[in-house]
């Protein structure tokens, strides 16, 4: 067995060598009805090694393997198949990253190691070579004795579908019916005279705006996530664009109750990106930034130029837990209730894949939060052309 030379932040680090692993799975492959009981399960199943590396596939999980370019999965750990960024990023691979202790596959795993049977969700961004995309999976981890080694049985469904039902039925049957009730009581007021149209009309205006919005909004990242969105480069002037995605949150309920303002000193240029595009990034995070501060505090929008990029951010006081921040941009993580939670998901998304930018942040107790989201100052250079990104096959 070797030991990694770096720190884990979470699993041991150790990996068998790849002659051991070459060993157990041909004594594994051979066994031809544990092939078949395998095989025979629609849903992804591998058996994992006390070094949480794979020993055995079963069918489903091969084809998978096979629709991504991976001609060998011996070896991988789950997290590495998937090209989870974490995974990828992290010291020793899979399971070593200090967000891998937020990951439930993980969890799973470790537990069926240590001889309990464990369920948990896990929440994936994978890298693919159209941009990130993001998985939902329900892993399930049961120890399994075999030759007198205890391995682990590792089953996992994509639940995307279910998640993404969730998010839609809350943004449905709640922030919207929200706000169409505003609408409503609005008229109703107007129709019976108790308000007068001049009264009226600037808060029926806002809540129509605020309606439309959220349904373009959610229409937009659908088609993102199914690759159908165009992207169309134009000339916009910073400080104007920044002043535009302030107006339409400065008359919100979010905005009348803190203070919205740009920067001092912000780069003012000429750049080409897709407006609505990035008028929706912006706001989401502009949005966040509201919902994330207390009344009367201070959210701050500026940007700067450099190096043929032009960054944009988005400051407030608030500060985030270490366990929010490793799980920020997760489709379905929310610090919101159940059901929510797309928000920095659909910035990260519209950014990396779209815009052909980057997006980070940084949040402390001294300096409050920033996120910031930088892109080429002119979009036309670049090959905005997109193709179809490899899905999982529906369990």
């Amino acid at each position: 067995m070797t030991r990694a030379a770096l720190l884990t932040h979470f699993a041991p680090p150790e990996r068998a060598d790849q002659g051991d692993i070459a060993r157990r799975h041909a004594l594994l492959a051979a066994d031809e009805g544990l092939r078949a009981l395998l095989d025979a399960m629609p849903e992804f199943v591998m058996v994992v090694s006390p070094t949480r590396q794979i020993l055995l596939g079963n069918r489903a999980l091969n084809a998978f393997a096979d629709s991504q370019g991976c001609e060998d999965i011996i070896g991988l750990r789950p997290g590495e198949l998937l090209a989870c960024q974490h995974a990828l990023a992290a010291p020793a691979g899979c399971g070593t990253g200090e967000a891998c202790q937020t990951c439930g596959a993980v969890e799973a795993i470790l537990a069926a190691l240590a001889g309990d049977r464990a369920s948990h969700e896990c929440r994936v961004l994978r890298h693919t070579p159209q941009g990130i995309e993001a998985l939902d999976l329900k892993v399930w981890g049961t120890p399994f004795r075999w030759r007198g080694e205890t391995l682990a049985l590792v089953v996992a469904v994509d639940v995307s579908n279910e998640k993404r039902r969730q998010v839609l039925e809350r943004l449905f049957f709640h922030d919207l019916l929200n706000t169409a009730s505003v609408i409503h009581s609005l008229t109703e007021l107007l129709f019976d005279g108790i308000m007068s149209f001049d009264d009226g009309k600037e808060s029926l205006l806002v809540a129509a705006r605020a309606l439309v919005s959220e349904i373009r909004s959610q229409r937009e990242l659908l088609a993102a996530e199914n690759n159908e969105l165009t992207v169309h480069p134009g000339p916009l002037h910073s400080r104007l664009f920044l002043e535009g995605v302030i107006q339409t949150y400065y008359n919100s309920t979010l905005g009348r109750e803190r203070q919205i303002s740009l920067a001092p000193g912000l780069a003012e240029t000429i750049f080409y990106s897709d407006e609505r595009l990035l008028g929706r990034v912006l706001g989401n995070l502009l949005k966040n930034a509201l919902e994330a501060s207390p009344r009367g505090a201070a959210v701050t929008l500026g940007c700067r130029e450099g190096n043929g990029e032009i960054s944009f951010w988005c400051h407030n006081v608030g500060v985030m837990s270490r366990e929010t921040q490793l799980q920020i941009f997760q489709r379905s993580f929310s610090t919101k209730e159940a059901g929510r939670g797309i928000g920095t998901y659909s910035v990260k998304l519209l950014t990396e894949r779209y815009l052909k930018g980057r997006v980070s942040f940084t949040s402390t107790i001294a300096a409050g939060t920033t996120f910031t989201v930088t892109y080429p100052l002119d979009l036309r250079s670049l090959d905005s052309a997109l193709s179809s990104p490899p899905r999982l096959p529906a369990s």
